[in-house]
């Protein structure tokens, strides 16, 4: 199973495409302060999906989870500036927002599945994790 399978690192490479168009229509004078936060946070949440599904070990995997859905909540922060400062981008701002709040819940259902799983077949297997399940979430 690659990472690429996980509908949560699908979710989050198209939403990262989604933050590159809006920070590309976005003032000249936000590209190295607003911008450039926006557009790094929201690039790191598929690269840190995949860089943890590629460890398969259930902490590091669960680390880096936790790393996308950090770098979600800043995107969350950045977009809501964005549509309160830039009345013109506050429609596709929203739209993003909505997008994110699904991936957050993505990420936490799969952390939580993760951590909890349902068939604790043997207490030494603990340390790593057999290809996870993703759990949809409906907005």
């Amino acid at each position: 199973m690659s990472f690429r399978d996980l509908v949560v690192w699908q979710q989050a490479y198209d939403f990262a495409k989604g933050v590159h168009a809006l920070s590309r229509q976005l003032p000249q004078e936000e590209r190295y302060a607003l911008t450039s936060q926006l557009t790094r946070m929201a690039f790191s949440m598929p690269v840190q999906i995949a860089q943890g599904q590629r460890k398969w070990a259930k902490a590091e995997f669960v680390k880096h989870l936790n790393y996308a859905r950090n770098n979600s909540y800043e995107c969350e922060t950045y977009l809501l500036l964005i549509g309160d400062l830039f009345s013109e981008f506050k429609e596709d701002a929203d739209k993003l927002v909505e997008a994110n709040t699904i991936i957050q819940k993505m990420l936490s259902a799969l952390i939580y599945t993760i951590e909890n799983p349902k068939n604790k077949k043997n207490e030494s297997d603990k340390a790593t994790v057999e290809e996870p399940k993703v759990v949809a979430v409906a907005a």
